[in-house]
């Protein structure tokens, strides 16, 4: 085989290696929780801004979504990016290692010494776990609490709907009063003069009967006056 064949095979095989260490690295990122950026970019607890820049630099060449085939690329290069961004905001580092500490504190009362102590891995271990277990509560109570919020916020939101309504109904209905205000009146008068004048039929009906009583009452007078 020539020296330029076998420069090619090295060449293929390099290439292959490559994307072989690629993909290998896509699943690593992929398999973490989120929770531990630091197990992410596998940096220390201690590590310092310039580490966790090179930390970056050097892991995102391998998986990033222009350098790899991986389906998931994207996705695990996503999760890199936060993992920098995180661990470079000193408040959410500051957070993350108090909240890792106190998993810590938990875990030591409890923690059997015949299992190494607390500078084993199987510790460390049992710590970071720790951690994502009051991590993942946290984020629970967080989501219930929001939840409950929202509910509250419907609620009243549904209160206030509901009051809005009865308020449009109030003004409808005293707009509508107010528009048959005038047909209302007429309609009083209307009643009011033929109540006046059933008062005066009634009044000249009586008057009528009155006056042909009168005339009876004077016939039977007068035939009774020329009998005698």
């Amino acid at each position: 085989m020539s020296e330029d064949a076998i420069e090619d095979v090295d060449r293929i095989l390099q290439l292959e290696a490559t994307q072989l260490s690629r993909q290998r690295e896509v699943d690593r990122v992929l398999s973490l929780s989120v929770l531990d950026p630091f197990e992410i970019l596998q940096v220390p607890h201690t590590c310092t801004a310039s580490d966790i820049k090179v930390a970056y630099r050097n892991k995102s060449r391998l998986i990033h979504p222009d350098k790899t085939a991986h389906a998931q690329a994207r996705d695990a290069f996503e999760r890199l990016k936060r993992a920098e961004t995180e661990l470079m905001d000193d408040d959410k580092r500051k957070s993350i290692l108090t909240m890792m500490q106190e998993a810590r504190r938990e875990l030591t009362a409890e923690w059997r010494k015949e299992d190494g102590g607390e500078e084993s891995e199987a510790f460390k271990r049992a710590v970071v776990a720790k951690y994502k277990a009051i991590m993942v509560d946290i984020e629970w109570r967080k989501r219930q609490k929001l939840k409950n919020e929202l509910a509250a916020e419907g609620a009243a939101s549904a209160r206030e709907e509901q009051m809005a309504k009865e308020r449009r109904k109030r003004k409808e209905e005293e707009r509508a009063w107010e528009d048959s205000r005038d047909q209302r009146v007429s309609s009083w008068r209307d009643f009011q003069a033929g109540a006046k004048k059933s008062k005066r039929d009634g009044q000249s009906k009586r008057d009528g009967q009155s006056k042909k009583a009168k005339l009876a009452a004077a016939a039977t007078a007068t035939a009774k006056a020329k009998k005698l």
